[in-house]
């Protein structure tokens, strides 16, 4: 399927907000990838697709992944979470998308320990697209431009701060990629 085609269907399954959303997201990931010379084909189709199930009802994810033999947490079963494992099952289901771009996918909202640089860079671009304007966000953008792994660990701790001031539930995979990344660069 050409990009063209990727997006002319993300379009047609998602609201106009959630759609804009994902360009940002796409703008920002073709950004980052040509700083670090990540395929750029490969990121902007992952960035279009990281939230293709986002709005299919929360009990037809639930069964997707049932259906398919998949094993989540608690956690990643959330109506939060969900989306990122059914979107890469329909990335690479519908959309014959390679191991690599999946995996971008299923990460995106979690992440985890020892991601690729593909996978790091759609986890960032889906926390600062333009559209997104919380305190820090700034901040972690400009960062991902000159150090991805500093830009991930600053992303990780507003987020995880937001979670816990929310009261919820934090996915493990979050604190092993940030602990992981803190000791990459020891």
């Amino acid at each position: 399927m050409t990009e063209n085609e990727i997006i002319n269907t993300v379009r047609s399954r998602m609201s106009e907000r959630r759609f804009r959303h994902t360009e940002g997201c796409a703008a920002m990931a073709d950004e980052l990838a040509r700083r670090w010379g990540e395929d750029v084909s490969l990121v902007r189709r992952a960035a279009y697709l990281h939230d293709i199930a986002k709005e299919i009802p929360y009990e037809d994810q639930l069964k997707m992944i049932d259906e398919f033999g998949v094993i989540l947490t608690r956690t990643q079963r959330s109506e939060k979470i969900i989306h990122a494992f059914s979107g890469a099952l329909i990335a690479w289901k519908e959309f014959s998308e390679p191991e690599e771009v999946c995996a971008a996918i299923r990460w995106h909202t979690t992440a985890r320990r020892g991601m690729s640089r593909l996978e790091k860079i759609i986890w960032l671009a889906d926390l600062t697209e333009e559209g997104r304007s919380f305190p820090g966000c700034d901040d972690i953008r400009q960062l991902a431009f000159r150090d991805l792994s500093s830009a991930l660990v600053l992303g990780f701790d507003i987020t995880l701060r937001f979670l816990i001031n929310k009261g919820n539930e934090i996915d493990s995979n979050m604190i092993e990629a940030r602990n992981y990344e803190i000791a990459s660069r020891a």
